[in-house]
C-alpha cells in the first residue's frame, strides 16, 4: 500500500519525473560525468542545485515538480534539459577546475558540491567554456567563497579546540551548571496565562490584552524555574523525554566535545551547537568570534532550555504546550487552546494523514518510509518541539526578540507547517522511486 491517493492507469497517462529527467540527462551525452552518478544519471545535488533551481525553474514552472508528470510536462522538461546541454557540458568543467584549485588552494570547508554547483552553472552561462591554464579566475571564484564564509567557519572552530581550551570550556560548563538553580515559583498560573496566549481574539481590546499577558509571561519566572527543576528529580508538567528535548531525565549536564549524532537538544554537545549555529548562518559577520562563541554556548547550553533569554525560555514552554495537544492520527482528539486546535485541523485535512489513519485501521502493509512518517505522525510532539528548539536556539544566539505574541504564534504555526513539508517530501521522495522502479 501507498499513501498517494490511487490513480486509474487506464484513465490517466503519466510518466515519473526521476525516469523523465534520468532520460533526458543520457541524452546530453558525454561531458558531464563529472555531474553524474556511477549509474549514469545525475547527482542528487545535480538535480537539487543546478536543474531544478536553473534549467527547470521550479519556481515559475511549478509544474515540473510533481512526483509524476503527464507526457506533455515531460517532454517540455526534456526539450529544456537537452537545450542546456552545452551549458550543463561547461558547468561540468568548471567544477573540475575549481575541484583542482580547491586542493591546490588547501581548502576543507563546506561541500563541494553544495557551494559551487550553482556558481558554476553561472560561470559557464556568462562566461562560456573555462580557458585552460586560467588558475587566477578559479581562485578569484573560490576565494570570494571561501574569504568571508571562513572567518568563523568550522575549521576555524576546529582550530580553536585544543586541549587546553576544552578543559577550559570544560571548568566553565562545571560552574555555569552548578548556578542554575529554580526558584519557588508555580507552573499553574503561568499554564493558565497560555489560554489567552494561544486563544483566539477577535477585536482590538481581545488582541492588546494577548499581547499583554504575553509580556508578563515572558517577564515570570515560570519558564525558568520549570527549565532549571529540569536539572534535577523535581517534578514538572510534561517528561523532557516524552517531547523529544531530551534522553533521560533528570537532564544532565551536556558534553563540551563528544556528542551522540542526533541526540535530543538537551543532550547535545557545546561544539555540535556551535556547529550548528555555523553551519545555520547566512551572515556569519554579525558573530561574534569563535572563542567567545563558545563561551557563550557553554552558558547557554547550561541555562534552564539550553536557552538564555527569558523570551525564548518562554514561547518554548507555549511550544510545549502546542505540542502536547497534537495528535494527528487521532480523528477525535480535543485540544486545549484555539491555536493546537487550528494546527491539529489543518493537519487532519493532509491527505497523507488521512490516508495513513485508513492503513492503521485496514492493518495493512507499509513500506518503511511510510512507517517512519505513520511514527513521526504518532509521537507528532517530538518532531515539533525538536524543530521549535532549533528556531528558538537561533533566535537566542542572535538575539532575535520573541515578545511579540502575534510573531509568537506565528512560529508556533511555522514550525508545524515546517515538519508536515517535510513528511510530505519523505512521501514524494517515496513515490519517485517507486515510480522510478516501475518504470525500469
Amino acid at each position: 500500500m501507498t499513501i498517494a491517493a490511487d490513480v486509474d492507469a487506464r484513465d490517466v497517462v503519466v510518466l515519473p519525473r526521476r525516469s523523465v529527467i534520468d532520460e533526458a540527462w543520457r541524452a546530453i551525452g558525454p561531458g558531464v560525468e563529472v555531474l553524474s552518478g556511477i549509474d549514469g544519471a545525475p547527482l542528487r545535488r545535480t538535480v537539487k542545485r543546478i536543474l531544478d533551481p536553473l534549467v527547470l525553474r521550479l519556481r515559475t514552472n511549478p509544474q515540473y515538480s510533481a512526483p509524476v508528470v503527464t507526457p506533455e510536462t515531460g517532454a517540455a522538461m526534456r526539450t529544456l534539459l537537452v537545450a542546456a546541454a552545452p551549458e550543463l557540458r561547461n558547468t561540468a568543467a568548471w567544477f573540475a577546475v575549481l575541484k583542482l584549485e580547491r586542493r591546490r588552494l588547501r581548502i576543507t570547508a563546506g561541500n563541494a558540491q553544495e557551494l559551487y554547483f550553482p556558481i558554476c552553472y553561472e560561470l559557464s552561462v556568462t562566461r562560456g567554456a573555462p580557458v585552460p591554464d586560467d588558475r587566477d579566475t578559479a581562485e578569484t571564484v573560490l576565494r570570494g567563497v571561501h574569504d568571508d564564509r571562513d572567518r568563523t567557519g568550522v575549521e576555524v572552530l576546529n582550530r580553536h579546540l585544543d586541549d587546553d581550551v576544552v578543559a577550559r570550556l570544560a571548568r566553565q560548563l562545571e560552574l555555569s551548571w552548578r548556578d542554575v538553580r529554580p526558584g519557588n515559583s508555580v507552573a499553574g498560573p503561568f499554564l493558565s496565562g497560555l489560554t489567552t496566549v494561544l486563544g483566539d481574539a477577535t477585536g482590538h481590546n481581545a488582541a492588546t490584552a494577548r499581547q499583554r499577558v504575553w509580556s508578563a509571561l515572558v517577564a515570570d519566572a515560570t519558564p525558568y524555574d520549570v527549565g532549571a527543576r529540569a536539572h534535577t528529580d523535581a517534578e514538572i508538567p510534561w517528561s523532557i523525554v516524552d517531547v523529544g528535548l531530551s534522553s533521560v531525565a533528570p537532564q544532565p549536564p551536556p558534553p563540551v566535545v563528544t556528542g551522540q549524532d542526533g541526540a535530543p537538544p538537551l543532550n547535545r554537545s557545546v561544539v555540535d551547537r556551535v556547529r550548528a549555529t555555523l553551519r545555520r548562518a547566512l551572515d556569519r559577520d554579525g558573530l561574534p568570534d569563535i572563542p567567545l562563541l563558545c563561551a557563550e554556548e557553554v552558558d547557554r547550553a547550561c541555562a534552564p532550555w539550553g536557552l538564555l533569554a527569558e523570551d525564548k525560555q518562554a514561547a518554548l514552554v507555549a511550544g510545549v504546550e502546542v505540542a502536547a495537544d497534537l495528535a494527528p492520527l487521532s480523528a477525535d482528539t480535543s485540544t486545549r487552546y484555539a491555536l493546537s486546535g487550528d494546527i491539529q485541523a489543518r493537519l487532519h485535512k493532509e491527505a497523507y494523514v488521512m490516508h495513513a489513519r485508513r492503513y492503521l485501521v485496514e492493518g495493512g502493509p507499509m513500506h518503511p518510509r511510510q512507517r517512519q512518517v505513520v511514527d513521526d505522525l504518532a509521537d507528532f510532539a517530538k518532531p515539533y518541539v525538536r524543530r521549535l528548539w532549533a528556531r528558538l536556539h537561533g533566535r537566542d544566539v542572535w538575539q532575535e526578540s520573541c515578545g511579540d505574541v502575534d510573531d509568537v504564534r506565528s512560529l508556533l504555526r511555522g514550525v508545524a507547517r515546517s515538519v508536515n513539508l517535510d513528511h510530505r517530501q519523505r512521501i514524494k521522495t517515496m513515490l519517485e522511486l517507486q515510480e522510478h522502479e516501475v518504470a525500469r
